[in-house]
């Protein structure tokens, strides 16, 4: 017991005798403190600063002991790199800090929340060590990761999404669209969405002189998803129910013959989704834009109808209750330029007001001038 009491007696005197050679010089402090404690930062030893170039000196101290051809490059918070701890803490060997975040970076930091519509959530509830070391990084501007692999610790893949996806997200960086802290638009993005997807699409819709309306009104989320998915060309859905949002009308309800490419929901076989210079989207005009499915009849005509050269004078483009996707009765549409003082004078007309016109004519071209069927041509 007595022998207890003497260990004790000794081990207080030493420590006494300790304090006394330390003193209070705060360098010799931080130096004696690190010895038992870590994370207290290097102090700058007298003189050091006006010598060796102050900033220096303190790396120097924090940095661990590399050779200088592997030394990491390691990024510092001013306060940190100063020892100026009250900076932010309430003494410089205390954790509790002078203010909560966002406050207290903004006591520094322009103050990037105030105004702006939308927010990231860690910058608004003050999470700044999500994303930041307070301290010191290998990473700009103090991040504990960078690039996607910093975003992946709170948001999904987006990658994994689809099998379809974004140029821009595989090769770039998020940061190349979102703004990390707050914006003034949907999704944190820089600009708006039209303006964001113009920065690399800048021919969309170009100079063209029909443009889709959501493109026109920079509406490209309407169709497209950003990220990935699962459809060509970055669609939310296949190419039919993407249209079919909007133009629920094609085909038309009770059409009993569909056009190959509606009933396929093949609507960019026709149409360019974003502009042209044509009414209607249509990548071609009339007849040229059929040939792309259908033979060419014309190129070996005698004879022409004068109005085969527009194929959507007669036929519905889409779908139709009537044969070959006309789009009236043949009889009614045939009447509509051939009137009864051109018919009835023709003797083979006679008590034939209720057959088709194609049982004798052909509706395109022909032999002759009448464009009549030679199973009608008179037998000599």
């Amino acid at each position: 017991m007595k022998t207890s009491r003497l260990f004790l007696l000794a081990t207080v005197t030493a420590f006494a005798a300790l304090l006394l050679t330390i003193g209070c010089n705060s360098s010799t402090k931080r130096r004696w403190l690190n010895t038992f404690f870590d994370g207290v930062p290097a102090g700058k030893t007298a003189g050091s600063a006006a010598q060796t170039g102050g900033t220096n000196a303190v790396q120097s101290a924090v940095r661990p002991r590399f050779a200088p051809s592997t030394l990491p490059k390691v990024f510092y918070h001013k306060p940190f790199e100063d020892n100026d701890c009250t900076k932010c803490h309430e003494s410089e060997f205390s954790q509790q800090l002078v203010a909560q975040p966002p406050k207290l970076c903004f006591n520094c930091h322009k103050d990037f929340l105030t105004g702006m519509k939308v927010t990231h959530q860690p910058a608004e509830s003050g999470d700044c060590k999500s994303c930041h070391d307070p301290h010191r990084s290998q990473n700009p501007k103090l991040l504990i990761k960078t690039g996607k692999d910093l975003c992946m610790t709170c948001h999904d893949d987006p990658l994994a999404a689809g099998k379809v996806t974004h140029q821009a997200l595989e090769t770039g960086d998020c940061l190349d669209c979102h703004a990390t802290h707050a914006s003034n638009f949907k999704g944190l993005l820089k600009k708006s969405v039209k303006d964001t997807c113009a920065d690399c699409h800048d021919n969309v819709p170009g100079k063209k002189k029909v443009v889709h309306q959501p493109v026109d009104n920079g509406e490209c989320m309407d169709c497209h998803t950003p990220h990935a998915g699962k459809f060509k060309g970055l669609l939310k859905r296949s190419v039919k129910d993407t249209c079919a949002d909007c133009h629920d009308d094609v085909p038309a309800k009770g059409a009993k013959d569909i056009h190959t490419p509606v009933a396929d929901g093949d609507c960019l076989a026709c149409h360019d989704p974003h502009a042209t210079d044509l009414k209607k989207l249509v990548k071609k005009s009339t007849p040229s834009l059929c040939w792309d499915c259908h033979d060419n009849f014309l190129e070996k005509a005698q004879f022409k109808h004068d109005v085969v050269e527009d194929c959507t004078g007669c036929h519905n483009p889409h779908a139709s209750v009537e044969k070959n996707l006309l789009a009236k009765d043949v009889i009614k549409l045939c009447t509509d330029c051939h009137d009864d003082s051109e018919l009835k004078p023709v003797k083979a007309h006679t008590g034939k007001e209720t057959v088709s016109c194609t049982v004798c004519h052909d509706p395109h071209v022909g032999t002759n001038a009448k464009l009549v069927r030679p199973s009608a041509m008179p037998k000599p």
